[in-house]
């Protein structure tokens, strides 16, 4: 059934519009007219006994998660012969994929290393769960980046509690061509580094601003174009990432998110390292409220203007230009003190001395 503007959903959601639908089911926003705030709404179009059930158990099972880069599950019910309902916080901001379509280029390599490792956090965090929770969706829609430029990893449509000794589930076997694995169709049996390979490919797409081929043309000998023969600004050690996290056979990606986001966090390093030394900065293009991107045919050395460093916890630009000043100037004085042939020679010589202790505090 399509929710209708101002319909009250459960004596509680007055339905704002629609944000997507698909052959199973919409997403709607919708004012949450008791703690009077926005929320999310999903619906669920299969009301089969089976589905039931299985919907009532993840839901319950969401709704005890607590991560700053998810949304919160907040309530859960059932409208019999309708559908079914999980109720989420709303996120304000844009997902990747809209951004991605609205600038017709790709993103700043260290912005989107930044944002995807706060999904590996998120990621992480889903697969610590007892059973682990894998999420099988990961795509640019899915990744909402706030007005405050986090991540944060949306939609559980087809998160799964894992179980190693079982195939895929029915439910569970939606795929997004060029972003999901091949053990993702048919009977594969997909585990968290699914969820991996699905973000190794999100990267691909956000770096490159074209989607990655699809796995399964991919596992049958079809050549994927590496990053760099798309977008040679893309650094080595980022394009290297990318293509391991990718892997066709499981066994051969990263074994967890915790592994890929150290990799990540390494390509990171030698990306701004790279950059300070070519004394490059990212280009902004950006209007308020969202983050920084390059064109997909960008050069490293035309750039339009400097921006700050998206990295957290790198100290401000004008501390490092001090520091090397400072030590100038004191360097300087000590200089014409000692060298100053007018220096009487009969000064009283001084009692003590004292060492000059300067603290710079980022």
């Amino acid at each position: 059934m399509t929710l209708s503007t101002g319909q009250v959903l459960h004596n509680r959601y007055r339905i704002v519009s629609r944000l997507g639908q698909g052959g199973f089911g919409a997403v709607y926003k919708a004012w949450d007219t008791s703690l009077t705030t926005h929320r999310a709404v999903k619906e669920n179009l299969d009301v089969s006994p089976a589905a039931q059930k299985q919907f009532s158990r993840e839901a319950r099972m969401l709704a005890n998660l607590n991560h700053p880069n998810l949304p919160r599950v907040t309530d859960y019910f059932l409208i019999p012969e309708q559908g079914q309902y999980l109720v989420m916080d709303f996120v304000e901001g844009s997902d990747l994929e809209a951004m991605l379509a609205q600038y017709g280029g790709a993103i700043d390599e260290i912005t989107a290393l930044k944002w995807i490792g706060q999904v590996c956090d998120a990621l992480n965090y889903l697969h610590k769960q007892n059973p682990p929770i894998i999420h099988r969706d990961i795509k640019p829609k899915n990744i909402i980046i706030t007005p405050d430029d986090e991540a944060k990893l949306v939609d559980f449509g087809i998160a799964k509690i894992y179980d190693p000794q079982m195939s895929t589930t029915l439910g569970a076997k939606a795929v997004t061509p060029g972003f999901s694995p091949p053990e993702q169709y048919g009977q594969g049996n997909t585990d968290k580094r699914s969820d991996v390979y699905a973000l190794g490919a999100t990267l691909y797409n956000l770096l490159t601003g074209q989607q990655p081929m699809e796995s399964i043309q991919r596992s049958i000998g079809s050549q994927l174009a590496s990053p760099r023969s798309i977008e040679p600004g893309i650094s080595e050690i980022t394009e290297a990432v990318i293509l391991r996290a990718i892997e066709i056979q499981p066994s051969q990606r990263f074994e967890d998110v915790t592994s890929f986001k150290i990799a990540l966090q390494d390509a990171t390093i030698a990306t701004v390292q790279a950059h300070d030394l070519a004394g490059l900065h990212p280009t902004v293009i950006a209007p308020a409220g969202t983050a920084a991107y390059v064109p997909a045919n960008h050069s490293a050395g035309i750039l339009e203007r400097p921006a700050a460093s998206p990295m957290k916890n790198g100290a401000p630009s004008w501390i490092r230009w001090m520091i090397p000043a400072f030590v100038l100037g004191i360097a300087a004085i000590a200089y014409m003190l000692i060298a100053n042939p007018f220096a009487s020679e009969s000064s009283p010589p001084a009692t003590s001395t004292l060492p000059v202790v300067i603290q710079i505090t980022p």
